[in-house]
């Protein structure tokens, strides 16, 4: 990261600056930011574009406010078909028209994984013994060894 040098005091970033000089800076570099925008003259100004590209290059500067088409403006993906394909394709039916729900391989309504009943409690007993047990070893260890 570059060093910032600011009337005569160098600073690794704006964080290191004292509350005032910060501010001082930032001010400083907003009046410089604008004077080279305004001083700066715009791509669309030096090259010849058509219509077209100025316009995508304008909305990519955020000149242009991009307004929202409403859903149903949108075109139907039937209509984006015949757009796109080939003349000798175009009476045939799009995939989505032919689109139909296929049957379940398993039946939805009943689990075929039932739950254990008694799993819950089984696992409870064996932590519990588990437990036990290495308290227990615990202790021995304890005792026995100096």
């Amino acid at each position: 990261m570059p060093k910032i040098e600011f009337r005569g005091q160098t600073y690794n970033d704006e964080l290191e600056m004292p509350y005032e000089i910060r501010q001082a800076y930032l001010r400083e570099r907003k009046r410089l930011d604008e004077k080279t925008k305004s001083g700066a003259k715009s791509l669309a100004d030096i090259v010849d574009m058509s219509p077209e590209v100025k316009a995508m290059y304008e909305r990519a500067l955020g000149k242009v406010e991009e307004k929202q088409r409403p859903s149903r403006d949108l075109p139907k993906t039937e209509d984006i078909y015949r757009q796109s394909a080939p003349d000798d394709m175009k009476h045939l039916p799009s995939d989505e028209s032919i689109y139909r729900p296929s049957q379940p391989l398993i039946d939805p309504g009943k689990s075929v994984i039932e739950p254990e009943p008694a799993f819950g409690m089984n696992r409870l007993i064996s932590s519990v013994f588990w437990a036990l047990i290495l308290v227990a070893a615990g202790f021995l260890i304890i005792q026995f060894l100096p």
